[in-house]
């Protein structure tokens, strides 16, 4: 249940392919926060277009339109869904929340961009397109940032405290690594912490 009420329908400007907007939709998902998704086909162009520039200059999807408020860049808007809707998807003290910023961030600055460009070259560039020297230099930093998370998750359920915005953001590009052909099984405890995503209440699948 929402702690503080919600507005009619927020707007996510969404691509099915996105992991970045799949984190917006996963943390609305189980807040029970009404959405509806306008697809915006980065394939196509239509995020360079005025009309989506308007709404975000970077031309980077996801964005969100909350009554008018625009909000871009994914670990951001989970952090401002949190704070007016579910502020239970992080941690009430200051210390835990300092945590859950730490994480946040480099979860932006020392993985995600090496995950999600590395499953980019593979997934979607044609093959004579493909950066094979710099899908290794992706490679290799994603492994090492992997291995700052396995240490992190021994002995721990999920990334700070229970289950947050913190473990929404590492889940889509994590699991999706093999893409990349960035393989997890030198890392059990990220395998387990995973599951343990995926049994969370009101999970919804990459799709």
């Amino acid at each position: 249940m929402n702690l503080k009420g919600v507005s009619e329908m927020i707007k996510i400007y969404d691509h099915p392919l996105s992991g970045n907007c799949y984190k917006v939709r996963l943390l609305m998902a189980q807040s029970n926060i009404g959405f509806e998704s306008e697809i915006i086909d980065v394939f196509k162009g239509e995020n360079k277009k005025d009309k989506y520039i308007k709404i975000n200059p970077t031309s980077k999807i996801p964005a969100i339109d909350d009554d008018g408020l625009i909000v871009w860049e994914s670990n951001a808007i989970l952090l401002y869904l949190c704070e007016k809707y579910s502020p239970f998807f992080l941690p009430f003290d200051l210390i835990g929340r300092s945590n859950a910023y730490k994480w946040l961030f480099f979860n932006k600055t020392s993985l995600d961009p090496y995950l999600a460009k590395a499953r980019a070259i593979l997934k979607f560039f044609p093959e004579g397109s493909q950066d094979l020297d710099e899908l290794a230099v992706l490679q290799k930093e994603a492994f090492k940032s992997l291995k700052i998370v396995e240490e992190h998750l021994e002995g721990k359920v999920f990334f700070v405290e229970n289950y947050s915005i913190v473990d929404i953001a590492f889940y889509p590009y994590i699991k999706l690594s093999h893409e990349g052909k960035i393989e997890l099984s030198q890392f059990p405890n990220i395998l387990r912490w995973i599951k343990s995503v995926e049994n969370t209440k009101n999970f919804i699948s990459f799709s």
